[in-house]
């Protein structure tokens, strides 16, 4: 290893170090009484990362799903609840034609998440094809990560405090869907933290360069 790469992995290992640490100081927060300052530092340390990775300054809802998605290793961001995709249609000029129809089809999903692909499979028989493409790239926005992107990250940062939420009616392969509070999103952003930790150091690159 030559000098400018020695020098590379030394600047690496040292921005892991201080993000571990800043990492660590919010569970001391959640442990201390402070959890809502605790779980929004977390959400906004994911959308950064998220941020950083994807540079997509003006995406960053798509960012922190993105990050949630392929680096947290929990499934149950990437899914799709059904009363936030159908409150997310409704509100969409573009579905009014059809949305009759479209929500025949959203209801008949109860109250169980449901896989992406699954949704675009059943609502394609009755969308349009420029109804198809913006799902292909709008989908996102009715996933369990951007209702925390919504309700938590976003409450918390403008207006300080969130309630709890809870999905005590909604399920997944028979099993209640779990609240979104720092338990769910500490453990996911220290996953997130180690697959890039591990993916700049393998590599001797910064995780947003590759």
């Amino acid at each position: 290893m030559n000098d400018i790469d020695s020098d590379k992995t030394f600047m690496i290992k040292a921005y892991f170090d201080d993000l571990e640490k800043r990492i660590a100081f919010l569970k001391e927060l959640a442990n201390g009484n402070h959890t809502d300052e605790a779980l929004m530092l977390c959400c906004c340390y994911i959308e950064a990362l998220g941020s950083r990775q994807y540079h997509d300054s003006n995406r960053k809802a798509k960012n922190y799903y993105r990050i949630l998605v392929e680096f947290s290793g929990n499934s149950i961001f990437a899914l799709v609840h059904p009363k936030q995709l159908k409150n997310l249609l409704k509100d969409k000029k573009l579905f009014i034609p059809n949305i009759y129809h479209i929500e025949l089809i959203v209801d008949g999903f109860g109250k169980e998440l449901i896989p992406q692909q699954e949704v675009i499979c059943r609502l394609a028989p009755v969308a349009t094809e420029e109804q198809m493409n913006w799902l292909n790239d709008n989908l996102f926005k009715g996933t369990m990560a951007a209702i925390s992107y919504d309700r938590i990250r976003s409450d918390l940062v403008h207006d300080i405090s969130t309630s709890n939420l809870t999905f005590s009616e909604t399920t997944f392969d028979g099993k209640q869907v779990p609240d979104m509070n720092f338990s769910l999103f500490y453990p996911a952003l220290i996953k997130i933290f180690e697959n890039l930790k591990e993916m700049s150091l393998e590599t001797n690159t910064w995780y947003w360069e590759q």
